[in-house]
């Protein structure tokens, strides 16, 4: 124990000295944001972390995990970025009045996606990325097959505010592949450096369906830069809406190898 905190000691104060250095590292994780920025040319970026989710209702409790939620980023070219999602989910249900409970686990479907750079910060002009990906149900686990296909498409915009603070917001179209209706997706985080290695977000964010509820939620993070490529977060969120979850909590970590 006293060589891990003796190593987490000397890797802070190295990347102090260091961070100059490396390109910043910028992830797409742990807020439901995406970073209107791709990785750098060649390099492979690895965000992967676990998340909790819960729901109460009068009848049922639903606890859902996600026990290593990775994502791959690569990057193609100078503005392009390819990714690669995948995740083991597990779900509990337990009635409140009677003796039914369900349980499963295993992979769920393979995601693929890219993320090109459209625009940078100029003035007012914000910094602008356009993501597009699809769900392949064939890949994942029986349990977690879904009924259609699925994909998302949406643009991604960041302003900075000042040496601390930025905002970023996203809005975009993604279909759940339990239904062919589209829902339309939207978030706006505000970011702010505490210091050269800890950050912390605040978040809202959402989903509003063609046909049915729509989901409405708050959360907030902290990262922490351990060195140039190698960052922690931890974060947590509330539903604000009936139909969202009540509440998730996620820990993880993003490393990046440059070429």
């Amino acid at each position: 124990m006293r060589t891990l905190y003796l190593f987490l000691l000397w890797s802070s104060v190295c990347s102090v000295f260091a961070l100059d250095n490396y390109p910043e590292l910028i992830t797409d994780r742990p807020d439901q944001t995406e970073s209107s920025v791709v990785v750098p040319h060649k390099s492979l970026q690895i965000e992967t972390g676990f998340v909790q989710e819960n729901k109460e209702t009068s009848i049922v409790n639903e606890k859902a995990f996600g026990y290593n939620s990775t994502l791959l980023r690569y990057g193609l070219l100078a503005n392009f970025e390819l990714r690669l999602g995948l995740e083991y989910l597990a779900y509990e249900i337990e009635s409140k009045h009677t003796t039914f409970s369900e349980r499963a686990s295993g992979i769920s479907p393979l995601y693929t996606g890219f993320k090109v750079e459209v625009a940078e910060e100029d003035g007012w002009r914000p910094d602008v990325a356009f993501l597009g990906g699809m769900v392949l149900p064939f890949t994942a686990a029986k349990e977690f097959k879904t009924e259609y296909s699925a994909g998302d498409m949406r643009f991604s915009f960041s302003h900075t505010l000042s040496q601390r603070f930025s905002v970023g917001y996203n809005v975009g179209v993604e279909w759940d592949g339990e239904t062919a209706v589209p829902g339309y997706f939207y978030s706006a985080v505000l970011g702010v450096q505490i210091t050269d290695q800890l950050g912390g977000f605040v978040e809202s964010f959402g989903l509003m369906p063609e046909k049915g509820d729509e989901e409405h939620l708050l959360d907030a993070g902290l990262t922490y830069l351990l060195s140039p490529n190698f960052q922690l977060d931890i974060s947590g969120g509330l539903g604000l809406s009936d139909n969202a979850i009540d509440n998730f909590i996620s820990f993880g970590f993003t490393y990046r190898l440059l070429n």
